[in-house]
């Protein structure tokens, strides 16, 4: 199998695989990521990319690789490597038929919303889809309670994406499960939507969308833009 994402989401992915004696050909992540040192760790092949589209065939086609696992890549793989002979799964923190797009801003736009519920969805990645609408494998959902902030859902949003992983991965390795259309949410979030989610919620909602915790350090962007949106409230 091959890995293409970041973080320790997806190191955490392949530690799990190894651990079950899965074949771990290669893992393609941006250069600098977090995820190398322990990578290095783990012993398996790197490839450094800013382009995995570009970089990845080579590689696809040298190893006769069967699957392939998108795992907190922020990368939009091509129509041409998706159809280039191997099985695509991608785990995306968030339900595909509320939450499509970046997973941090789907996160934000729950809070927003109220959501009494969010999860992670396993899903097959299909050439000429959009963003995180191919079939779903499987799905987990938890409960978001009226206090939970941002920090709290996209923690449990990373468990149930690992959870996710650990329980369908030799399944997927070994074969080609049952999958599920479902509707999707019409449009995938991304970061010009922010300021809209946080206009459109409850001062209450909106300060607890800003709580990003532990994880305002992953995210910078966002952090420079909820606390710009909160200068603007309090104006």
């Amino acid at each position: 199998m091959v890995f293409v994402g970041g973080g320790a989401l997806l190191s955490h992915a392949v530690s799990h695989a190894l651990a079950l004696g899965l074949p771990v050909v290669l893992v393609c992540c941006p250069a600098g990521d977090p995820a190398l040192p322990r990578l290095a760790r783990l012993g398996v092949a790197v490839i450094e990319s800013g382009d995995p589209s570009a970089d990845l065939p080579i590689h696809l086609a040298s190893a006769g690789v069967d699957v392939v696992f998108s795992i907190n890549n922020r990368f939009l793989l091509s129509d041409a490597v998706l159809a280039s002979g191997p099985r695509f799964y991608n785990i995306h923190n968030g339900l595909v038929q509320r939450y499509r797009g970046l997973a941090e801003v789907c996160v934000v736009a729950a809070i927003c919303r109220g959501e009494a519920e969010y999860g992670a969805t396993l899903h097959r990645l299909l050439p000429g889809q959009k963003v995180d609408t191919g079939p779903v494998v499987a799905q987990q959902a938890f409960v978001v309670a009226a206090e939970d902030d941002f920090a709290t859902v996209f923690g449990r949003g990373l468990d149930a994406c690992k959870h996710l992983f650990e329980k369908h991965a030799a399944a997927l390795v070994a074969g080609d499960p049952e999958s599920t259309l479902v509707d999707h949410a019409g449009k995938a979030l991304g970061y010009k939507d922010v300021a809209r989610l946080c206009a459109e919620a409850s001062p209450e909602r909106r300060r607890r969308a800003s709580r990003l915790g532990p994880y305002q350090a992953f995210f910078p962007a966002l952090a420079a833009q909820l606390a710009d949106v909160e200068r603007h409230a309090a104006a």
